[in-house]
């Protein structure tokens, strides 16, 4: 390093708290083994696949950077920003083995390395600096798990995977205590009640914790001057809300061995689970369905896992549908599953890229579904719309290489997808399109032109782009992307008037007077094109117009009524016809995957019961109606 640099480094050092608590003589030590790096915005600064011990500590001089957790279902959590004079790496140096988090240059940044082994030898010889560097590891360890268990909360709703009993219905009234009583107070109340744990709550009735015998044990077993409940809870446990189904909790009780987990609502315990609570509930191998695609550790094990071929997904199904479940309900089970099954895919071929020698990916990136997966509505007849964002990169040298890597990365994912039974989308609809596979900034380019241009084809891939959700990946790219393009949406009046005109290229074959209208000789009726298209389209339109973020037909519709856009009734309506249209598509689909049959959207009216014919007749009305609505709208406010 150079003299210039080397004063520079000793120059900020000393400036900078603790580096003010070393002597002279170890700051100058310090600076003797620091090197200067550079790292171009969007480069890794780290990453979790590297080798902890082979990373060193970065004294950060320019630049923003952030720490990016790495969970098992595929999303990315940034958890915290790091700004100039930040230390980067301080819970590094005490990692042993593979990371689970990995550090990006938000900004071009300029860093000193500092020598990891020797920064440790310092600190073992200055107890002052030492004390400081342990604070600030602890401090950073809680922050870190405060920010996981907030993000969680919101984040569980994106795996939930539906039984049709909600938990509210199966928790036990909660036993409540006070963080002020003493730690024997609670196990006598654990022996009263008979019960395996209790709330802890403030005097606003806000759960603060939990006390189970577990720590009831560590207080018996460990000495202490505390003996108070605070000083001993469980602060963070793991919860459930209210509406949650019971497939979520019974999922972690299994897998997690917990006994007892709080059901919450606005903060508050309103009941308790515990392995007890779910004795009535029969089939608890359907809980393997998750566990069986998250282990699935090759290609072939894996395509055993499509619902097209998963007896016990079929089986799950069909019991969901009997029992009388709301079938887009049941239509999230399925796309719950396919969801895992395309987050596992892209893990496998991460690792086939590594064994191939194309390393790991080298900017960040989120793979997004569209269409029926995007909306949770699917059946067992569907195929492929997918795509990637891309972190912005032109910039970096090695950008032909990225090129070549996602190129390549993405055509191994789309066929993986296909032998899973994901047949690849003849619109072309994927990844591994390079229309479907942008940068950031090339994505809001490529939003602003369908905006501009508005022909037909630049409408229908606003419409099926429209209807995109992240499953693997920096989600972050997509809530910039999702923010960008409801903002433009909701200002164009003339696009919507464009995309009302498109949703009304579907007739609906009803009579005004509710008579079914089926001109086919094999009377068959497509239930996804009649019927669940205008119902899909028409939400689509209202919730463009009022800017509601949400992808899923029914939370659209349940948002559309929170603003006051639909009336109550009409939501409901609404919500009924989709369950009676998802219905007879699943239980037409159950019908043809049990006589080895090609599964399909199609019905043959006239098998159905004249009861169901009824039902059907109500939900093409509905549809009917919601299309009519849009071309009156579409008729009054014609500006294009």
């Amino acid at each position: 390093m150079s003299n210039l640099v080397y004063t520079e480094l000793k120059h900020l050092l000393k400036d900078y708290y603790p580096f003010t608590l070393l002597t002279d003589f170890q700051l100058q030590e310090m600076t003797d083994k620091a090197t200067q790096a550079t790292f171009a915005q969007n480069e890794f600064i780290f990453h979790e696949d590297e080798d902890a011990d082979h990373i060193d500590i970065y004294f950060l001089v320019s630049g923003l950077a952030k720490n990016i957790l790495h969970q098992s279902n595929g999303k990315q959590l940034s958890l915290r920003y790091y700004y100039p004079g930040d230390i980067i790496g301080l819970m590094v140096m005490f990692t042993s083995g593979e990371l689970e988090f990995s550090v990006q240059a938000l900004e071009d940044c300029t860093v000193f390395k500092l020598n990891k082994r020797h920064f440790f030898e310092i600190m073992t010889r200055n107890n002052d600096f030492s004390k400081v560097i342990w604070e600030s590891i602890g401090e950073r360890t809680k922050s870190l798990y405060d920010e996981m268990k907030n993000k969680a909360t919101h984040d569980d709703e994106e795996n939930v995977h539906l039984l049709k009993t909600r938990v509210k219905t199966l928790m036990n009234q909660p036993i409540l205590i006070q963080p002020h009583l003493t730690m024997d107070k609670a196990a006598q109340l654990l022996d009263e009640k008979n019960v395996s744990g209790l709330i802890v709550n403030d005097e606003q009735l806000k759960m603060k914790g939990i006390i189970t015998n577990k720590e009831i044990l560590k207080y018996a077993s460990q000495p202490s001057s505390s003996n108070l409940v605070s000083d001993w809870m469980n602060k963070q446990p793991y919860y459930v809300e209210a509406d949650a189904f019971a497939f979520e909790a019974l999922s972690y009780i299994k897998n997690k061995a917990n006994e007892f987990i709080p059901v919450i609502h606005n903060g508050s315990a309103i009941g308790v689970l515990t392995s007890r609570s779910f004795l009535n509930l029969e089939n608890s191998s359907y809980l393997d369905l998750t566990y069986n695609v998250k282990n699935s550790r090759s290609i072939n094990t894996l395509l055993q896992q499509s619902s097209l071929v998963n007896t016990t997904l079929q089986s799950f199904v069909q019991e969901l549908v009997e029992k009388e479940s709301y079938a887009y309900e049941v239509s999230e089970v399925i796309t719950n599953h396919n969801d895992n099954i395309h987050r596992q895919i892209i893990k496998l071929a991460e690792n086939e890229m590594k064994a191939e020698g194309y390393g790991t990916p080298p900017i960040n990136y989120c793979f997004i579904i569209m269409g029926s997966q995007a909306r949770h509505e699917q059946g067992f007849h569907t195929d492929q719309d997918n795509g990637v964002i891309l972190t912005n990169y032109y910039h970096l040298p090695n950008r032909s290489n990225i090129d070549e890597y996602f190129k390549k990365f993405t055509q191994k994912i789309n066929h993986y997808l296909s032998l899973a039974g994901f047949p690849e989308c003849t619109g072309g609809i994927m990844a591994k399109e390079s229309k479907w596979r942008k940068s950031l900034s090339e994505w809001k380019r490529e939003i602003q032109t369908w905006k501009d241009e508005l022909d037909a084809q630049e409408i229908q891939n606003f419409t099926m782009f429209y209807d995109f959700r992240p499953i693997f990946g920096d989600f972050s790219l997509a809530e910039e992307i999702r923010d960008f393009l409801t903002n433009k949406a909701k200002k164009s009046k003339t696009l919507q008037q464009l995309l009302m005109k498109d949703a009304l290229r579907f007739k609906i074959p009803a009579h005004p007077l509710g008579i079914i209208n089926l001109k086919q000789k094999n009377k068959k009726i497509n239930v996804k094109k009649t019927g669940l298209t205008q119902i899909i389209y028409s939400t689509r339109i209202n919730a463009i117009k009022y800017g509601v973020n949400e992808v899923s037909t029914v939370k659209r519709l349940n948002e559309l009524r929170k603003v006051q856009a639909m009336h109550p009734r009409d939501v409901e309506n609404a919500k009924t016809a989709l369950h009676y249209l998802h219905y007879f598509r699943l239980q037409q689909n159950l019908n043809q995957l049990e006589n080895n049959q090609d599964v399909s959207n199609e019905i043959n009216v006239y098998e159905l019961s004249k009861e169901d014919r009824i039902k059907l007749k109500e939900a093409l009305q509905v549809a009917h109606r919601m299309q009519q609505v849009t071309k009156i709208s579409f008729n009054r406010n014609r500006v294009v």
